[in-house]
């Protein structure tokens, strides 16, 4: 008797933003990080960067997330930081 092996599909939630001519892509539950010149670039770099990263037997599986909350807050920064922000 044998067993047969099936990849499986989780969803994941990823997280961009545009960094000057760069889209950023980041998927928080496993920490992968990636970038592309178009949205749907780096959508295509981050997918397979999780991909890889899920390959090592030892990666911690993403558990799926059922909402996303975005939140913006101020911040204030310190006077001496001012000079290196702006």
């Amino acid at each position: 008797m044998f067993s047969r092996v099936v990849d499986m599909e989780v969803e994941v939630k990823i997280f961009l933003w545009r960094e000057k001519d760069m889209y950023v892509a980041w998927e928080p539950q496993t920490g992968v990080v990636s970038q592309g010149k178009t949205f749907e670039e780096a959508l295509k770099n981050v997918k397979e960067a999780i991909e890889l990263y899920l390959e090592d037997p030892d990666a911690e599986l993403p558990e799926p997330i059922s909402e996303v909350i975005l939140a913006t807050v101020k911040v204030k920064i310190p006077a001496k930081a001012k000079a290196i922000v702006s």
